[in-house]
């Protein structure tokens, strides 16, 4: 009994001398909540079919190690050149601290070079500083057409910019990729090298499984350019394998129906068997320590 209390005193004094520098750096570690807000701001920029810019400004707030968002913050938009400043709206964050516009391009001014400049401000308040982001890029266009020659599917994407007098020119030896929308993300498909012409063609693959009619969103992207920055087109073909809804007789098991595999049940058991053994196990040898030190203690 006497060496079950020591090991037990031992156990308290070496927990104690752990947990007593942490307990001493948390209190001389400053409050986050009293340090100054930084605030950041980030600017997206997307140009999509018919001549629409999406603009999207995510706003983080940074204090001490902590980062969060704020929302229902407005949040300016501005389309800025050399001799013009023009707002195109303002958008309120969400709980994500995202603020979103979509507009036409058409009509905003532009540099020699066909760049335009956009600039997503927050004005800040009496917490939180003003913080300010700006993108640059040249508008841009991706469309997509579908052909079927000797029972071959072929889709191909032309990409065009705008010159200085507003007619549309080829976009060259640029890389296009080709993703379908998938439940939670986008399945790469297949990726075109565009000519000198901004065309490029690719053989569609079969079996890729579309609605309940076999339709399919098939979108190309130019990602991450210094010039064009992030362009996309779309569009919807029956190309795909219909999908079938089969009703099951019987309730299945699998990992995602209410009835779960019989592989994980037999688990779980043998688990929680195993957690309770050391509890009883446990239990019985406190028990046999009380009754061995009755049977050792001396007479007086």
């Amino acid at each position: 009994m006497k060496n079950l209390y020591s090991f037990l005193t031992i156990v308290v004094w070496f927990t104690a001398m752990m947990i007593q520098p942490g307990y001493l750096n948390a209190e001389n570690k400053p409050d986050s909540l009293n340090l100054p807000a930084e605030s950041r701001l980030t600017l997206s920029y997307l140009c999509s079919q018919q001549d629409s810019i999406t603009l999207t400004a995510t706003l983080l707030i940074k204090r001490g190690d902590f980062t969060y968002s704020l929302q229902n913050v407005p949040v300016e938009f501005i389309v800025t050149g050399e001799t013009l400043n023009q707002t195109v709206g303002k958008a309120f964050t969400n709980q994500d601290g995202n603020a979103k516009i979509a507009f036409s391009h058409k009509g905003y001014p532009a540099d020699k070079n066909g760049m335009i400049n956009y600039l997503a401000r927050f004005t800040g308040t009496g917490k939180y500083p003003a913080a300010e982001a700006t993108f640059t890029a040249k508008p841009a266009s991706l469309k997509l057409f579908f052909s079927i020659e000797d029972s071959i599917k072929t889709l191909k994407v032309t990409a065009t910019q705008k010159n200085a007098k507003g007619e549309e020119i080829p976009i060259p030896k640029e890389t296009v990729m080709i993703y379908v929308p998938r439940l939670f993300s986008l399945l790469k498909i297949g990726e075109i090298s565009l000519d000198e012409s901004g065309t490029g063609t690719l053989e569609f693959p079969k079996e890729i499984v579309g609605d309940t009619l076999g339709n399919l969103i098939v979108m190309a992207k130019i990602e991450e350019n210094d010039i064009f920055g992030f362009v996309e087109g779309k569009n919807t073909i029956n190309w795909g394998v219909p999908k079938q809804y089969y009703t099951a007789e019987v309730p299945s098991r699998e990992l995602w129906t209410p009835i779960a595999p019989m592989w994980m049940i037999i688990t779980l058991i043998i688990m929680l068997l195993g957690v309770w053994a050391h509890y009883v196990y446990a239990v019985y040898e406190l028990i046999m320590i009380k009754r061995l030190s009755k049977k050792d203690k001396p007479p007086f």
